[in-house]
């Protein structure tokens, strides 16, 4: 068997050795590696840690993990939360202001589903491409009128792209651009398919809400990068990149939407307040790094002593996310009294947690009126979970949040 991931030495941005760790949670299985209950082959441990570089202050993991074992199959569809989808209808509204060019054709990078293409095919857009290397994901889509390419992006591809459809007015990508290690050579091979005056959007969790609010249960071995504004600026101008306009959005507990053409366009207002603002923040400074480390391992230890005070009553986790599988076995044995995990995504249901084996199954199926305490742990959708508790199970009880922050309690 070949070997599944490679520790790193230098930076992947700017190729310095002066890296140094900010927070090591240990090995842990792949997040996203769901099992079936009877499967009894060796699971995969690898060590989960983030590090810094001390010259272009890019935070990154500590290794590189194969992508085949993490992506040709996988579980997360976009279409199954409201938030998102209604996410995507926002920033298909942000693409058509920000294009000026009629029926602009437009590729997507790791388009999952097709939930955003879809969206964009009722609007004014001209030949809408996706490419995902998820082939299980990829099959089940029935859209003729969207074309649909099983594979990762890379240079390469981009080349052979063109060769059979030319360039294309815009690529979106979309939380996908933190998981490649090669980041510079995918930005290269976006300014590649993109015509001269072509626009390039990218969504990424912003390090500055991970710092701040220390979400650590968002680093996992899918998640190569934790962006700051400067880190992925400075990799877009080496490939011919050049930002010029920033969003907020909802998605995963706090993300920016970076807009970028190949050719020069001022900045906006918008985007230098948030570069003055970020750079304020303290997120491109170790020291800050350091206090987030301190706070996230406070953060385990309070966790920890509120599931061991509740052994006695009847606990299931909701949301079987990569969020919750990082979280749970960070936490370890505390989670044995934890009877399983509520996901609304048919394609987990049935399945078992990576490394504790929690077993996942529909909410209707696992929250009923015995169940004291609900875990949730992506509380990125804590308002559409909690009302789904409360007007679709008609549940009550106390619902625990661990993150962002300090862990809450909440009576519903």
């Amino acid at each position: 068997m070949r070997r599944s991931y490679k520790l790193i030495t230098n930076c992947r941005i700017c190729d310095s050795s002066k890296i140094d760790s900010i927070l090591n949670l240990g090995n842990q299985p792949l997040a996203n590696a769901l099992r079936e209950i009877n499967d009894l082959t060796e699971e995969i441990y690898i060590p989960l840690e983030i590090i810094r570089c001390n010259n272009c202050t890019t935070v990154q993991l500590s290794v590189n993990v194969d992508p085949d074992i993490m992506f040709k199959e996988y579980f997360w569809v976009t279409g199954t939360t409201k938030t998102a989808t209604d996410h995507l209808e926002k920033l298909s509204t942000f693409i058509s202001k920000r294009c000026v060019k009629r029926n602009p054709s437009l590729l997507e990078v790791g388009s999952n589903d097709g939930s955003l293409l879809k969206i964009l095919k009722r609007r004014d857009f001209g030949q809408l491409y996706g490419v995902d290397p998820a082939k299980n994901i990829v099959d089940s889509i029935n859209e003729s009128e969207i074309i649909f390419y099983t594979d990762f992006f890379d240079y390469n591809f981009t080349n052979s792209f063109t060769e059979s459809n030319g360039n294309v007015d815009i690529v979106v990508a979309r939380n996908v651009f933190s998981h490649v290690p090669d980041l510079v050579s995918c930005l290269k091979g976006v300014a590649n398919l993109l015509v001269e005056d072509g626009l390039f959007i990218m969504e990424f969790h912003e390090a500055t809400k991970i710092l701040t609010e220390i979400h650590y249960d968002s680093i996992y071995h899918e998640h190569t990068f934790y962006h700051s504004i400067k880190s992925i600026s400075e990799a877009a101008k080496i490939a011919g990149l050049n930002p010029f306009d920033i969003e907020v959005s909802p998605i995963s507990g706090g993300s920016f939407i970076l807009f970028f053409s190949k050719t020069f366009k001022e900045k906006t207002i918008n985007l230098i307040e948030h570069e003055i603002s970020e750079n304020n923040s303290g997120v491109l400074t170790f020291q800050k790094w350091e206090e987030f480390a301190e706070r996230s391992l406070k953060n385990l230890e309070d966790i920890r002593e509120y599931l061991s005070k509740n052994t006695d009553r009847r606990v299931c986790g909701f949301g079987a996310s990569a969020r919750s599988s990082t979280l749970t076995n960070a936490i370890g044995s505390g989670c044995q009294n934890i009877i399983g995990i509520a996901d609304n995504n048919p394609l987990k249901q049935g399945k078992v947690s990576p490394g504790l084996h929690l077993q996942i199954e529909s909410a209707k199926k696992i929250i009923t009126s015995n169940i004291d305490i609900v875990v949730v742990f992506p509380f990125n959708f804590e308002e559409e979970i909690i009302s789904f508790l409360k007007e679709t199970l008609n549940w009550s009880g106390e619902v625990y949040l661990p993150l962002p922050n300090t862990p809450r309690v909440k009576q519903i």
